[in-house]
């Protein structure tokens, strides 16, 4: 039961990978500014959970250096225990409530909370309470088949290590920076400028608080793509050139490399919002755009 769930994960990656982008005409003639629209999920555990996935390895003209998706898990209800083998895994919670087994450790995360999993760790997510799981789920290296261990095959590997996870309990904890008209970035996890935490990731996190009517100023990122993830309100990404798209809460923009860009949020209450840097974000690599 186990590899036919991970199979049927496979090959709905396959098959979004060649229709997942946006029918916004902006999108098809840029390129380079793409709203992401995974459609409608597909069950897990056994119809229990509904996984959708925004950007993966497979997906052409959208590089990516790790699996990007979304899940949702009734409550009472859990993800078998596996272990991702060579892959580190991101979760930020966005609604509900998680009970996160990592190894000998076990957190609660509730929503705004990120947990990073270490490579190989035997560990499992489970909905408490009386709400639904809902949480933001990002798998690097892209996730694999081979490196996805459990049920019976759990035995059959080597003793690993069980590593300890890193909690973030506040977004608005990190790093704070201001590059804006009402609009404010926290750095929530960032292998480069914060090497002391060693964050198991080779990409960048930031959370973004955006007023109606705030914005960003125009900038790009010289060798960086960037994925933003909106949760809450409604934001526009725009190129000098005039392209725009709107990315709605639930849905996420994909920005390539050394592509100028801004955001503004559109909706009439504050939009919030994450953004992916890959490679991770550092301060020399943001250039300023008039």
């Amino acid at each position: 039961m186990h590899r036919f769930v991970s199979l049927i994960l496979i090959s709905t990656l396959t098959i979004l990978s060649a229709g997942c982008l946006t029918d916004n005409p902006f999108s098809a003639a840029d390129g380079n500014i793409c709203l992401l629209t995974p459609g409608e999920g597909f069950p897990i555990y056994g119809g229990e959970g509904d996984y959708s996935v925004f950007a993966c390895d497979e997906m052409p003209g959208i590089p990516a250096n790790y699996t990007f998706g979304s899940v949702t898990i009734l409550p009472g209800n859990a993800t078998s225990p596996h272990r991702l083998t060579g892959s580190s895994e991101f979760v930020c919670v966005i609604g509900g409530e998680a009970e996160i087994r990592c190894g000998n450790t076990t957190v609660t995360a509730r929503e705004g909370e990120v947990v990073i999993l270490p490579d190989g760790v035997l560990q499992s997510i489970a909905a408490i309470g009386d709400a639904e799981l809902r949480y933001i789920d990002v798998i690097q290296p892209p996730f694999s088949e081979v490196n996805h261990v459990t049920g019976a095959d759990l035995a059959t590997i080597p003793a690993l290590p069980d590593g300890v996870p890193i909690v973030i309990p506040d977004p608005r904890g990190g790093i704070e920076w201001n590059i804006g008209s009402d609009m404010m970035i926290y750095t929530i996890a960032n292998p480069v400028l914060m090497p002391k935490k060693n964050m198991l990731i080779d990409y960048s996190v930031a959370y973004a608080e955006l007023l109606p009517g705030g914005s960003a100023d125009t900038n790009c990122l010289t060798g960086a793509s960037e994925l933003i993830y909106v949760i809450e309100g409604e934001i526009a990404v725009f190129s000098p050139e005039g392209y725009v798209i709107r990315v709605p809460a639930g849905r996420a923009a994909w920005i390539a490399p050394d592509q100028a860009k801004g955001y503004r949020n559109v909706g009439e209450v504050d939009a919030t919002m994450l953004s992916f840097v890959d490679p991770p974000w550092t301060l020399d690599m943001i250039v300023a755009v008039e």
